[in-house]
């Protein structure tokens, strides 16, 4: 039975990753980085930095991607383009003419994080050839890093020859005594072990449930925060907007626009300042659950 990682590079999955190098966990045969080509320059120092310590343990980091451009600029090079090839969504805001707002599909963290491991997977791991079939049993159990506070979150494998397993959750497995750990205990464990790191939330610098926290962290770096505003730019267009079954058709719907941010006005234009800073009581500001990178 392999044991895999999911490994976004975040606060969780690194946790795993480094229990997994103490012995606390069971021995990892790989970690497996989905990289969408996006990611802020601090998550890839992070992922460098781990490969490095994994290997001491003789534990490999594999990183995998689904195209070669990344996910950015297969949106930007095909969304405007009347032939341009398919791409997955982003979940963008949609604001109508009517001053309704919506939200596009998700459809990204399945095509750039959980197919190209699944494929890697079957290639490297099961050394299986194109279509051929998978095993009929379990072979793989694929370690995720979700905590309790997330719970929700966690779901079971669609292929049968793997299974999705939760040492935060005590589900699939009996690790760490069964015991559910809380975000919090994981970044208290962390700081204790490794006092020396900082590991950094792993999501799309241009990731729309960025809350205002993250959109500034972003800011505080001019190059990453300039990408995202073009980025911002770029998916907003004065003759239409195609999406899901309307955009195989062809069809044209005037004047509705996409935006990064949840206020549906440009990047640029968003006041990030805190309650605080504007004078205001702090009322709610949610937080990024880091919806595909743990």
């Amino acid at each position: 039975m392999k044991q895999i990682l999911s490994f976004g590079a975040g606060v969780q999955s690194t946790a795993l990753l480094l229990m997994s190098c103490k012995g606390l966990l069971p021995k990892l045969d790989c970690a497996i980085f989905a990289d969408v080509g996006w990611e802020p320059q601090k998550v890839y120092d992070h992922l460098e930095w781990c490969k490095v310590e994994a290997y001491k343990y003789g534990i490999p980091v594999h990183v995998v991607r689904a195209t070669e451009g990344g996910i950015r600029k297969d949106i930007v090079d095909n969304m405007n383009k009347p032939n341009g090839s398919r791409f997955a969504s982003l979940p963008l805001f949609v604001l109508s003419p009517s001053g309704e707002v919506g939200m596009g599909r998700r459809q990204c963290t399945n095509e750039y994080k959980i197919v190209p491991m699944n494929k890697f997977m079957r290639k490297s791991i099961l050394k299986l050839k194109p279509r051929q079939r998978s095993p009929k049993d379990v072979v793989i159990k694929q370690w995720m890093g979700i905590s309790f506070d997330e719970a929700t979150r966690a779901k079971p494998s669609r292929e049968r020859w793997k299974e999705h397993v939760f040492p935060f959750l005590g589900w699939g497995c009996d690790y760490l005594d069964g015991k559910n750990w809380r975000r919090y205990q994981i970044i208290n464990w962390l700081e204790e072990h490794y006092p020396d790191i900082e590991v950094p939330r792993s999501a799309c610098i241009g990731c729309p449930f960025h809350s205002n926290e993250e959109w500034r962290k972003i800011k505080e770096n001019p190059q990453e925060w300039d990408d995202a505003i073009r980025f911002d730019d770029a998916i907003r267009f004065d003759d239409a907007i195609r999406f899901d079954e309307r955009e195989r058709s062809n069809e044209k719907h005037k004047s509705h626009q996409q935006f990064l941010h949840r206020s549906c006005l440009p990047l640029r234009d968003v006041d990030l300042r805190t309650d605080e800073e504007k004078g205001q009581g702090s009322l709610w500001d949610n937080e990024c659950e880091g919806m595909c990178g743990m």
